[in-house]
């Protein structure tokens, strides 16, 4: 499995149990909304400071984003 499509399903999933829109997860980890979308749809890979400011915004371990095999919360 791509690292892009792990990366989009568990931002999504994120997204899902924090009831946050991708809009909030922008604001609220400081990342440009355009750049936010292409990480949701697959489009970009993040870079590993834009993992962080997402794991840390959505409060989910950056291992986990990543797709390792963790809890969400690490």
């Amino acid at each position: 499995m791509d690292i892009n499509y792990k990366i989009k399903e568990r931002l999504n999933e994120a997204l899902t149990v924090r009831g946050m829109t991708a809009a909030e997860l922008a604001a609220k980890s400081g990342l440009n909304k355009s750049s936010v979308s292409r990480y949701l749809s697959g489009e970009n890979v993040p870079r590993s400071l834009a993992i962080g400011k997402m794991a840390e915004a959505l409060s989910v371990s950056p291992a986990w984003l990543l797709g390792y095999d963790l809890t969400m919360n690490g």
